[in-house]
């Protein structure tokens, strides 16, 4: 019985809010779906609605003409694997092996929970922004077959944004040792960015979508962890139960 307290005061969830139950948390979530939702519609309407037809859309169109001047046969190939990084395949697959990843840290179902629920939401959230701002592509020849939806925001990089910096906020919450966590932050900057750079290389997207879709991203992923891997309280009492256990 002490050994299962004491697992449980180490846990990453040991002083987890569990008192409202499963609506409280349901109702935390949609929230703050809401809210990054309101934040992304808001940065678009104002990208495409106020600022177009002024300096940040000369700036952009400039940036444009330059990358269609720089490209060159090795970084067209190099820039592919970017796509392939942050397509929906990709990301699901990856998405399901880093919940297998935080399920195997034995802290509690919430860490996986919040993995694919990060990447859920982060979809929903882009899809609905796409669907409501039509925004055109760059008019430089793109070097992937556009999807369906608009231009703001990234999908590619907001999916690379929430999978790999959710995968290093989950495992940073079962106190991993230090070359576990420099790996993991490692690849939460190096990736996403990765995608991001290859997105505007291949004439995908504006710098302003990216920069959109990885803001949104973050915001959407602090308020997630904030609702579902609050830090432990050392003023509760040990032995708090945690969802899943």
């Amino acid at each position: 019985m002490s050994g299962a307290g004491s697992r449980s005061d180490t846990g990453v969830l040991a002083g987890a809010r569990v008192g409202g139950g499963v609506r409280t948390l349901v109702a935390a979530v949609v929230g703050a779906f809401l809210l990054v939702e309101a934040l992304l519609l808001g940065l678009g309407l104002m990208i495409t609605r106020v600022l177009d037809d002024g300096p940040v859309e000369r700036e952009e169109l400039d940036f444009e003409n330059a990358v269609l001047a720089r490209r060159t046969p090795t970084w067209d190939t190099v820039s592919s694997w970017g796509t392939v990084l942050g397509a929906t395949s990709t990301v699901v697959a990856l998405t399901a092996a880093g919940c297998l990843v935080l399920a195997l840290r034995r802290h509690g179902a919430r860490l996986p929970l919040f993995l694919a629920l990060a990447v859920i939401g982060e979809t929903l959230l882009f899809l609905l922004a796409a669907a409501l701002l039509d925004r055109v592509r760059p008019p430089i020849p793109q070097l992937d077959v556009a999807p369906p939806t608009s231009s703001f925001p990234s999908g590619h990089t907001a999916a690379s944004v929430a999978l790999w910096v959710g995968l290093a906020l989950g495992v940073s919450r079962t106190r991993p040792g230090l070359r576990l966590r420099v790996l993991c932050w490692s690849l939460a900057v190096a990736l996403p960015l990765f995608v991001l750079l290859s997105r505007l290389y291949r004439g995908m997207h504006w710098p302003t979508d990216v920069l959109a879709s990885t803001l949104f991203a973050l915001v959407w992923l602090l308020l997630l962890r904030a609702v579902l891997l609050p830090r432990a309280s050392r003023a509760e009492p040990s032995g708090v139960p945690a969802l899943g256990k």
